[in-house]
């Protein structure tokens, strides 16, 4: 049971329902009949983009596994638990495993943009995590870099197992989406400015120091919620939905006020208090990071379930 426990811990699976909307959307907005979602190659696709994120979770628990040991006990102990050269092994196992998957989706679609892709997913995720790169300790770089590996990257990937061409208004959800995440996910970064600093890992945080930080993230976030409806908007009036089905824009638009209300009045906060008490204040609003994240994944992808209805509902 022990065994079965680490091996769940170092794939960090209570990621994976805020993470489900990013392959769900892009699916959403690209199909036009449930035809694709039924082929081999779709599951292979989303069983691979499943095996990158076990991919990025792996390396990261096994590269911070010392670092863990004080702040995050519970990743460390099943790194050491599992044994570093098993938890290796595994990362080297899901690395192959979706190059392998990527080259037979490819063969099956005929669409060999998607193994390069993938490439360039785990480059990105082992350079993150792993030195002497360590974008996650090169200041300003840690943003575009977990912009793209978390959110963009396999938003594209998804909409690809679908069309062979990715939509203009697919791409800037993509886009939109990210960048509302990354302004929640900075302030989760945040949380361990203390610690980061201590250790001296030059987060996007330590960068910019804890107010610079809070105030980007509340700039990514507003930018992005911005960006999310008017461009959910722009999709609802392009496939002329019925006045009806436009309410559910409502639940988006609240979501999207509610999290940037909340990181905007942090921002304020930290900006009117020293640096030891604004980790305080980071400390305890980081606690809601994962019903930010929660409720901007689902309630964006309710809406796109209903552009989806709208387009197979479509007449002839």
């Amino acid at each position: 049971m022990t065994f079965l426990l680490n091996l769940l811990r170092i794939r960090r699976v209570e990621f994976r329902i805020a993470e489900l909307p990013i392959f769900i959307m892009p699916v959403l907005l690209s199909l036009h009949s449930p035809g694709p979602v039924k082929t081999l190659a779709f599951w292979e696709g989303i069983t691979l983009l499943l095996f990158l994120f076990a991919f990025g979770d792996i390396i990261n628990c096994l590269a911070d596994r010392d670092l863990d040991a004080t702040y995050k006990p519970h990743l460390s102990r099943a790194v050491y638990g599992l044994g570093v050269r098993f938890v290796a092994l595994q990362v080297a196992l899901s690395a192959l495993a979706a190059l392998a998957l990527a080259v037979h989706i490819a063969w099956q679609l005929d669409r060999w943009i998607l193994p390069p892709l993938v490439i360039l997913g785990l480059i990105l995720g082992a350079a993150y995590s792993v030195p002497p790169v360590q974008l996650k300790g090169r200041g300003l770089a840690q943003i575009p870099c977990l912009w793209t590996i978390i959110f963009v990257g396999p938003m594209i990937f998804a909409a690809l197992l679908i069309n062979s061409t990715l939509s203009p208004l697919v791409l800037a959800f993509a886009l939109a989406y990210a960048t509302l995440q990354m302004g929640v996910i900075l302030v989760n970064t945040a949380e361990d400015y203390p610690e980061d600093k201590m250790a001296g890992i030059r987060t996007s945080i330590i960068a910019l120091g804890l107010r610079g930080g809070i105030k980007t993230a509340f700039l990514m976030a507003l930018v992005g919620s911005i960006a999310v409806v008017g461009t959910l908007i722009l999709l609802f009036a392009q496939r002329l939905l019925p006045s009806l089905s436009w309410s559910v824009l409502l639940l988006p638009i609240v979501s999207c006020i509610y999290v940037c209300y909340d990181i905007g009045k942090l921002s304020r906060s930290v900006a009117s208090v020293d640096t030891e008490q604004g980790v305080v204040l980071v400390k305890s609003a980081a606690k809601r990071v994962p019903v930010w994240i929660t409720l901007g994944a689902w309630t964006s992808c309710l809406a796109t379930f209903a552009l989806y209805l709208s387009t197979v509902n479509l007449p002839n």
